[in-house]
């Protein structure tokens, strides 16, 4: 008995805890549904874990209602008394994962523990994802889950490539060394896992997102009382349940089977399953079941036309008998208080600086946004010059010798190539990339009027698929729209970038993830060298180089040879390592946090073993932690080498190449940027 006392205690204080987090948002009676529907989907719910959901529910429901939360956490408002009795029922769960196992180096592993798999692409889509972990105090801690580089996809063998993700491939990695780190991070086993970028409000009161059907039939019980000032008037009973576990045996149902026995019940699911089967008790029941329609049925980006959500409450309201709805605004619940989301500590220091790099947006041929970060962040003394190319350059010191450092301020993406009557987008790849890691997600076009937020379709029959890797040519963005005339007047043309959304997010001290790492912590590392050195005492002739184009054909690298003659060339890049559990381990091993990394080999250059020597000779007499790598791939460098130049390619370990969880340590990268410094004034 105390046990059980404890445990209801425990579930009452975390249920208090969601409620007073949400947001205020949700809860404003002008806050129009699509923005209210986005609302609920931001809320994570895995199932047997729905406090945060049943917290954005209550946030959205009138003042005069007394909803009862009962002992397995279903939500109950029950109007009327006596017969006839009917029951509208939703879910408050999603599917989702569980952390089932932490290894000695930090890495969760999942299980699914929700409905069985639908199509053979669900776990893939789960792959190289930024996530979130609900801990069991109610806070969120980022992570991101593994993938296969990019730039290491030669040395797997052929049949690795193409094999579709299953539950084996899923790691979670939090940036934690060790478990020690993954406890003192809150987490343990069971926690709640689920993707990070969970909704997208798009065109024409569409919107997308996870399990966004059966959260849409929650949306509508809301919708259906939403609408009254005072309680309605009701013949007989009416009982609306949102209830808990659809998604794990219908546990939810089956519980709320034993108070309540209607006559007739309407059960609003999905094709995710749940909510399916009379509970014990309800054989007598006449169900009827009902969904709100969806697009892209089972993948991250469901979509949902608010409008049905409208049109099914409606439909409900007048089968229940209840009166024409009216709104009385200030009957709504109002909430001051902040949303349960990630708010990490801003960063300080060259974590600052990466953070403006990684959140300026830069696809190859369009990287102006990033080139006006840099122009802000150079010392007072620089005198940037910009080429016909794009490339942005400083350069300073006398005499010694001609030494050239540069990174690219390029990233992958994709671009529009044109635009279909459908109103969908026909789209080519910018750079190297797993096209896997971006079907099925949100997108965001860059237009000249500003972001349009959209979403990279699956592939056609992709509840058939065979083989990981989707052809670009099956791969659309959709935006909501009907018509290509639609598209166009949200702004959208041909030729405009294409990214993922993307945040610089701190993991577990001091690593950090965010897309396009590559090649924005070599940007940030110039910069902070840039900010040590006092270019009237440099005795070396050197230019720092912030190029364009680099991942489409060292585009602009190509330009900068042609009128810059250095003795040496310094690539700032990334050292793509082997460091995780999903990487071949026999090439390419720098670990994260044992320092910056000299490339002795790779598929473009061999340093020579005497500037090998200078390196990390000065590298040692400066105490600056320095690994020798080899990898695959090449630089920048590679297009001075072919003059005369020696090539040299210096870098930091980064794990998860050209993917939207690229992660780095906050060492390497200072490491690296003490390195620069030091090579500029003393090679």
């Amino acid at each position: 008995m105390k046990k059980n006392i404890a445990r209801f205690i425990l579930f009452v204080a975390l249920h208090a805890l969601a409620l007073s987090t949400w947001a205020a948002a949700s809860s404003s009676p002008a806050t129009p549904l699509p923005d209210r529907f986005l609302n609920l989907l931001e809320a994570q719910g895995v199932s047997g874990h729905e406090d945060e959901v049943r917290a954005a529910v209550l946030s959205q429901l009138p003042d005069w209602v007394t909803p009862q939360i009962d002992q397995l956490g279903n939500l109950i408002i029950t109007l009327g008394k006596g017969e006839p009795h009917v029951a509208i029922v939703a879910a408050l769960d999603e599917n989702g994962y569980l952390i089932s196992g932490i290894t000695p180096e930090g890495y969760l592993r999942l299980h699914r523990h929700t409905a069985r798999n639908s199509h053979p692409l669900r776990e893939q889509f789960f792959v190289g994802q930024p996530v979130q972990i609900r801990s069991a105090s109610g806070k969120l801690i980022p992570g991101v889950t593994t993938t296969p580089s990019t730039h290491l996809s030669r040395l797997l063998p052929a049949n690795e490539t193409s094999r579709v993700r299953d539950m084996s491939d899923l790691w979670v990695d939090v940036g934690a060394p060790d478990q020690a780190t993954v406890s003192q991070l809150g987490l343990r086993m069971l926690d709640s896992v689920n993707l990070r970028n969970r909704a997208t409000r798009l065109a024409n009161d569409k919107v997308a997102g996870v399990d966004s059907q059966l959260r849409a039939g929650a949306q509508t019980l809301i919708e259906i009382v939403r609408g009254y000032a005072l309680a309605p008037q009701v013949n007989g009973t009416l009982t609306l349940a949102w209830v808990t576990q659809s998604q794990f045996g219908d546990h939810g149902l089956n519980r709320l089977a034993t108070s309540a026995r209607p006559q007739r019940a309407y059960l609003i699911g999905g094709s995710a399953g749940g909510l399916q089967s009379p509970p014990k008790g309800w054989e007598n029941t006449r169900i009827e079941l009902k969904s709100v329609p969806s697009l892209f049925a089972e993948t991250p980006v469901e979509v949902i036309d608010t409008r049905h959500i409208t049109a099914l409450a409606s439909e409900l309201q007048s089968a229940v008998g209840l009166p024409t709805p009216t709104v009385l605004l200030s009957a709504f619940k109002q909430s001051s208080s902040a949303s349960l989301a990630v708010h990490p500590v801003a960063p300080v220091g060259s974590f600052a600086i990466l953070k403006t790099m990684i959140e300026a947006y830069g696809v190859s041929e369009h990287e102006g946004p990033v080139r006006e970060a840099i122009l802000k962040a150079l010392p007072a003394w620089a005198k940037p010059v910009t080429d016909e190319q794009g490339n942005l350059s400083v350069s300073f010191g006398s005499g010694g010798k001609e030494l050239l450092f540069v990174a690219h301020m390029d990233e992958v993406g994709f671009d529009i190539t044109g635009l279909r009557e459908d109103g969908s987008a026909r789209v080519r790849v910018r750079g190297g990339v797993y096209l896997s890691l971006y079907e099925a997600q949100p997108v965001l076009v860059h237009t000249e009027r500003g972001i349009v937020r959209a979403i990279m379709t699956p592939r056609p029959r992709y509840s058939a698929a065979t083989r990981s890797q989707p052809e670009i040519e099956t791969l659309s963005v959709y935006f909501g729209t009907a018509s290509a005339a639609e598209t166009r007047a949200l702004g959208v043309n041909p030729g405009q970038s294409i990214t993922v959304p993307k945040a610089f997010v701190e993991l577990a001290a001091p690593r950090a993830t965010g897309r396009s790492m590559d090649d924005r912590a070599g940007v940030t590392a110039q910069l902070m060298a840039l900010a040590t050195l006092d270019p009237t005492k440099v005795k070396n002739q050197v230019t720092f180089a912030f190029s364009v184009g680099e991942e489409i054909g060292l585009v602009g690298a190509r330009a900068l040879a042609k009128r810059l003659q250095p003795e040496v060339a310094f690539a700032i890049d990334t050292f793509v390592s082997t460091d995780t559990p999903t990487d071949p381990h026999y090439l390419a091993h720098a670990p994260l946090g044992a320092g910056a990394v000299l490339r002795g080999v790779d598929s473009m250059t061999v340093v020579p073993a005497q500037t090998m020597d200078r390196i990390t000779k000065l590298a040692r007499e400066n105490k600056i932690a320095l690994q020798i790598g080899v990898t695959q791939g090449g630089t920048d460098a590679s297009e001075f080498s072919s003059r005369g130049a020696i090539d040299v390619g210096l870098s930091w370990p980064g794990r998860y190449s050209h993917s939207p969880v690229e992660v780095i340590d906050r060492r390497d990268l200072e490491s690296l940027a003490r390195l620069i410094s030091v090579l500029a004034q003393q090679y």
